[in-house]
């Protein structure tokens, strides 16, 4: 998990992320690279959940599980990872270079056919246009060519836009307001400048986007509050959980745990005592 635009040095080149096409801005957040050369203090990662879907090319070795589990599957060189409700543990051997693009869950929906609840080791079996596309990236990837390993990922994404994006409907709007607000907009209020029901708002907005609001809403909270945490673990714990609309410390500390599995006051320990922290494969 990555705040926006926040790049860190790893034992390689640094987290980099760049904008993509403007045709592509409504669907797709940012594309990102890293590069990294693991040891056995540094191969075992915990993916945290995220308020958008990533999908990811790498070249080197990898397999994910739960966390504190032993029993591991061997990722594919080409996932499809979004809006999951608890930790993965990811284990990467070795040398690694990876590229990802970060979608927004409709633009995910219309440009990948993702759906909510998507089985990251199966999810790019179903598309063989993907699976081609995933051969061609690591082999650039592999020699290192990243601006045309990201050319054609871009070109791939483009067609599919050109085919199946559609217009923003009421469901997408909404949502987008949810971003902009860090997950603090309120469905009745959202309803509202729709000018339409609170139970229509949440058909259409499953529909469209492919959970409901106050799953998204609750993830946007969730990744803005660890994002936090990761660049300022010495933040004060109640004031943080007052900026981000929680009822208070305890609600914040509930909806925390939840889906890190751990408390903030834990992570944030945690966090003082690393010199650097994991990234998104």
């Amino acid at each position: 998990m990555r705040p926006a635009g926040a790049p860190v040095m790893l034992n390689g080149m640094p987290y980099r992320e760049t904008p993509p096409h403007p045709a592509l801005r409504g669907l797709v957040r940012t594309y990102w690279s890293v590069e990294e050369q693991h040891t056995p203090h540094t191969q075992d990662h915990h993916f945290m959940p995220e308020r958008t879907v990533r999908l990811t090319f790498y070249s080197g070795d990898a397999h994910v599980g739960t966390p504190g589990a032993d029993d591991l599957t061997r990722l594919p060189p080409t996932y499809v990872l979004g809006l999951h409700r608890t930790p993965l543990r990811v284990v990467s051997v070795g040398f690694m270079r990876a590229l990802g693009v970060e979608l927004y869950p409709w633009g995910a929906q219309q440009l990948l056919g993702w759906t909510d609840g998507d089985d990251p080791t199966l999810a790019p079996a179903r598309d063989p246009t993907l699976t081609r596309l995933g051969a061609q990236v690591r082999a650039l990837l592999t020699l290192g060519a990243w601006e045309d390993a990201r050319g054609h990922v871009e070109t791939w994404l483009l067609a599919r836009a050109r085919t199946n994006a559609r217009a923003p409907g009421i469901g997408v709007q909404a949502a987008t307001h949810l971003y902009a607000s860090l997950g603090a907009a309120r469905i009745t209020d959202l309803a509202d400048t729709a000018n339409v029901s609170v139970r229509h708002l949440e058909r259409q907005f499953r529909a469209e986007v492919g959970v409901t609001p106050k799953v998204l809403a609750r993830l946007i909270r969730f990744e803005e509050a660890h994002n936090r945490l990761w660049q300022q673990p010495d933040v004060p714990l109640a004031a943080l959980a007052v900026d981000l609309g929680f009822a208070d410390q305890a609600h914040f500390t509930r909806e925390f745990r939840a889906f890190a599995h751990a408390t903030p006051a834990r992570l944030a320990q945690h966090l003082r005592h690393l010199s650097t922290f994991h990234v998104h494969m």
